[in-house]
């Protein structure tokens, strides 16, 4: 949910840790942690709905 990701990076802006954005939006700590990571390498483009989070697929 798009929503929800520009939620976890506007918290993370604003100082908030991890485990208080996690426990707030009840996800985990690795799903808050992989979507400010994405935002911090891919910008914007890591808010959308075609963004999965995770390591690339492998064939």
């Amino acid at each position: 949910m798009k929503l929800r990701r520009a939620i976890v990076v506007l918290m993370s802006a604003q100082g908030q840790p991890a485990p208080d954005i996690a426990h707030l939006l009840k996800v985990s700590e690795d799903y808050v942690r992989d979507v400010i990571h994405a935002f911090n390498e891919r910008g914007f483009d890591a808010l959308s709905t075609k963004w999965s989070g995770g390591a690339p697929k492998t064939d």
